[in-house]
């Protein structure tokens, strides 16, 4: 069963037919659009401000901050949704606050490259750039000097993944927590809740499949490069909590990466958000049931991130 305002919601906002050839301009104009009619008023913060993340001599990622309240708080490094293609730090400025404001933390939501003007895995760079920024600046920055946590919505939960398993790979220190709404993490795009929800729950299958087409053109679908899903080994990776959508076609991607992390050992937690579909993280003004799987999204994150014995680093 579907909450009853997400119903309104297919039924008006959402009942326009998918055009059969996708045109970037108009996806991202729909998604800029998008708060002020789903959103609500901005929720208070302490502080936001805008800066230049730069790290490992590549073109600098530009970075929005939100602090929810005065003192030294943990660091979350956000990737925004919008199958790699669209969303921005506009578009996610109200879901960025009721982060910061219920986790008690200074989120830094990063402007990463898009496609199709910037394929795989520039998107992952930025946000390795950024997250890198934000460590070693963490004091600094408002932080309390230990490893940013990462999180994501859709598409920004796959970087969040990706990112962590980028990381261990590498041999690197890890963030405390990857906190993954509604995750893309399988470029095959295939598995039943492609089928069961392929049509008239916003996000289609069809859609779906395209986003994965114009970010990753020339990688292969089952790269773990490419996809956090076809990794053979996730043991070691940070403790996840992965929040899906009830009717959503990568409703599978987040429960199956769930189910692995624990097979492999990783703590997680899955919180299974009953009557949404794909996006609603952003829809808390005109589905208010959103705003209250947040509120618990953050209940559950918030002791991993203020676990803090002495500072990390030392300095700025």
């Amino acid at each position: 069963m579907l909450d009853p305002d997400v119903r309104t919601l297919l039924d008006t906002v959402f009942a326009a037919p998918e055009p059969e050839v996708p045109d970037v301009a108009a996806l991202r104009a729909a998604a800029e659009r998008a708060p002020a009619l789903l959103g609500g008023a901005p929720e208070e913060v302490a502080d936001v401000r805008d800066a230049l993340a730069g790290h490992g001599g590549g073109a600098p990622v530009r970075v929005r901050l939100y602090r929810a309240s005065r003192g030294r708080k943990p660091l979350m490094v956000f990737a925004h949704g919008g199958g790699w293609v669209t969303g921005s730090l506009d578009s996610h400025d109200r879901l960025c606050r009721i982060l910061a404001r219920d986790l008690d933390a200074v989120v830094c939501a990063i402007d990463y490259r898009r496609a199709p003007e910037h394929r795989h895995p520039a998107a992952l760079d930025d946000f390795d750039a950024a997250w890198h920024w934000c460590l070693e600046r963490s004091l600094a920055l408002g932080g309390d000097g230990a490893p940013p946590a990462v999180a994501g919505d859709s598409s920004g939960g796959h970087l969040a993944a990706s990112l962590a398993q980028r990381l261990h790979a590498r041999g690197e220190v890890l963030p405390p927590l990857q906190l993954l709404l509604y995750p893309a993490l399988d470029a095959q795009a295939a598995g039943g809740s492609y089928g069961a929800y392929a049509t008239g729950h916003n996000l289609t299958a069809r859609m779906m499949r395209w986003y994965w087409r114009t970010y990753a053109p020339d990688t292969l679908p089952d790269d773990p490069g490419l996809s956090p899903l076809a990794a053979a080994d996730l043991s070691g990776l940070p403790p996840a909590i992965i929040a899906v959508a009830a009717a959503d076609v990568l409703r599978d991607d987040g429960l199956r990466y769930a189910s692995r992390l624990a097979a492999h050992g990783v703590a997680v937690e899955l919180l299974d958000c009953e009557g949404m579909i794909h996006g609603f993280a952003r829809w808390t003004g005109a589905v208010p049931a959103a705003r209250k799987h947040l509120a618990r999204l953050c209940a559950l994150a918030r002791p991993l991130l203020h676990r803090r014995g002495e500072p990390a680093l030392s300095g700025a």
